[in-house]
């Protein structure tokens, strides 16, 4: 073959590396595509985790308020004895439930403050003569280990003889 037949059959045959440019260009496509999925499945993922940590911290505090509010009278809890917000009583990690495996402990706090004595409640549409003491419950529902908190209000009677 003369150097011009070789010089011929080249230009006839030569590739412009056209199809290793598209090559690359599909490959950096799929890349940045990956990388988005990815992204997206993390944050998914956070936002998955702090959702179930929210839950739990409401659990928590609604647990704390069901303990106040339950049928058992529940002699530990530390109650007010005066009226007023700066006479209100805290009391910490009143309700506790230790974590398994897959779930972390959780707590709550509750404070409470005496509003009201009165006798003029009614129950159930009825006046009865008894001691009716409100107060208002404040529960804060914690995850150990997280910074989420859940915080629930109810006002409570207790009613005494």
């Amino acid at each position: 073959m003369t150097e011009k037949q070789y010089s011929t059959y080249r230009k006839r045959h030569a590739q412009g590396g056209a199809a290793l440019v598209i090559g690359l260009i599909m490959l950096t496509i799929v890349t940045l595509l990956s990388v988005s999925a990815m992204r997206s499945a993390t944050l998914d993922t956070k936002i998955t985790v702090n959702h179930q940590f929210k839950e739990l911290s409401f659990q928590a505090s609604e647990n704390a308020l069901k303990m106040i509010t339950g049928p058992q009278i529940d002699t530990t809890l530390n109650l007010p004895n005066q009226l007023g917000e700066a006479n209100a009583v805290t009391n910490a990690d009143y309700y506790t439930s230790a974590g398994d495996d897959d779930q972390p402990d959780i707590g709550a706090n509750v404070t409470l403050e005496m509003l009201e004595i009165s006798r003029r409640y009614k129950f159930s549409g009825f006046p009865l003569n008894v001691l009716t003491v409100m107060y208002q419950a404040d529960s804060q529902g914690t995850v150990a280990g997280t910074n989420t908190q859940s915080v629930n209000r109810m006002q409570v009677a207790l009613i005494r003889n």
